[in-house]
């Protein structure tokens, strides 16, 4: 589905695992209410996946761009009603930076977060990963489009980092 001209932006936060995307999605939708819908593409997983079907695991990975296409989708449904979009979504493939709207990006040390990640039981594999999402995004996203948080900055400080650079692409209200 392809919103309408005039449809409303849609902004993608990407972050790689471990960064704290749904640890800090309660504070960007206080901070956003009003202005847009904010959405993390893992709210409507059930234990990593979606109607029974596992999405949240490696060897999903030939189905996320299924999966993203479907968040366009539910996107698309509320830009065209005028209401701008902030989905916080997975580090994209290199090929793909721009899919739709416009991409930002938020980081945190390698270390920290990798500790997040052992801290709930992630494999190696999955923190080596992130590293490497890590690698990509700060190749993907220009300097003032991306987040770089530290260990100290708290939800509600990373929050308000991520809307100082989502704020100014809204439309005024």
């Amino acid at each position: 589905m392809i919103p309408s001209p005039q449809a409303a932006p849609l902004l993608r936060i990407a972050a790689p695992p471990g960064t704290g995307k749904t640890t800090v999605l309660p504070h960007l939708v206080g901070l956003a209410r009003g202005r847009a819908v904010v959405a993390d593409i893992d709210e409507i997983l059930e234990d990593g996946s979606l109607l029974g079907v596992p999405i949240a695991v490696p060897e999903a990975a030939p189905i996320w761009p299924a999966y993203d296409r479907l968040w366009s989708r539910i996107a698309g449904f509320v830009r065209r009603a005028g209401v701008p979009v902030i989905l916080l979504v997975q580090v994209p493939d290199p090929g793909d930076p721009d899919g739709d709207g416009v991409l930002l990006g938020w980081e945190l040390e390698d270390a920290v977060r990798g500790r997040r990640l052992r801290d709930r039981g992630e494999p190696e594999t999955v923190i080596a990963g992130a590293r490497e999402d890590a690698a990509v995004l700060r190749g993907l996203v220009p300097a003032d489009r991306l987040l770089r948080s530290s260990e100290t900055d708290t939800p509600e400080q990373a929050a308000t980092g991520l809307w100082r650079l989502a704020e100014p692409l809204l439309p005024r209200g």
